[in-house]
């Protein structure tokens, strides 16, 4: 079974080696499946590119997807619908999320069947070490919102970047997903629930990185406007 790993990377020239060598590190490990690394890259101005190019010659990455335009969720849902493979997962760069939690987030749907699986910090059982109070609060908060929203959701965790989907069964989803930024994670996951998909949350360790370039404010904005979009592009769903 083939598994595709996709990174959204925006000039992450100075760690994109170090981190892409600890994954390949990683999957050597789990011979149960044969895995595919991807880099995307959605509008470097860096070295991010010639990195790439020297890890496809090291046999440690197997393909750099470039845009011009930046957006993580543009960066997932192209690689996704590049993807050849039979499960695709994404992962942000700075590998918060422990990779000990990749075997059982793909053997979710590889051996339980079930369609997607999803890294959860805020599942019974998930633990979360050195977060900043003010991204613990608005996590919380966004997730309450959530559940106003969508009370029916029944999901914990919506943004946490640790994801994994049967490709097949994800193709409608992710052409119906509109977001091109951050709130692409919640998108996906509310619109894969009202096409009855089943996800199965995994409680995860997480390490907060001191240095993420996520703007709490802006990204905060863009969440509520896009739940308030999509709530009413569902209208008559009841989720």
């Amino acid at each position: 079974m083939i598994v595709e790993l996709i990174f959204p990377v925006l000039n992450e020239s100075k760690t994109l080696e170090k981190q892409l060598n600890k994954v390949k590190l990683h999957v050597l490990k789990i011979v149960e499946y044969d895995f595919l690394i991807t880099i995307v890259d959605n509008g470097s101005t860096d070295q991010t590119k010639v990195i790439s190019e020297k890890l496809i010659k090291q046999k440690i990455v197997n393909k750099y997807l470039y845009l011009s335009q930046k957006g993580r969720g543009r960066a997932i849902k192209l690689a996704i619908s590049k993807s050849k493979a039979d499960i695709v997962s994404y992962m942000d760069i700075d590998l918060s999320t422990d990779l000990n939690y990749l075997k059982p987030l793909i053997e979710s749907i590889a051996k339980n069947k079930y369609d997607i699986a999803i890294g959860s910090r805020l599942s019974k059982g998930s633990n979360v070490i050195g977060r900043k109070k003010i991204r613990e609060f608005t996590s919380r908060s966004y997730n309450l919102l959530i559940k106003f929203f969508f009370p029916f959701s029944q999901i914990d965790d919506m943004q946490c970047g640790f994801k994994a989907f049967s490709r097949k069964k994800i193709a409608i989803a992710i052409n119906l997903v509109t977001n091109t930024r951050w709130f692409f994670d919640t998108e996906i996951i509310i619109i894969a629930r009202s096409l009855n998909l089943s996800i199965y949350q995994l409680p995860v360790k997480w390490t907060d990185d001191p240095n993420t370039s996520v703007n709490i404010i802006s990204t905060a904005i863009e969440d509520i406007i896009g739940l308030i979009k999509l709530r009413l592009k569902l209208i008559n769903k009841i989720l």
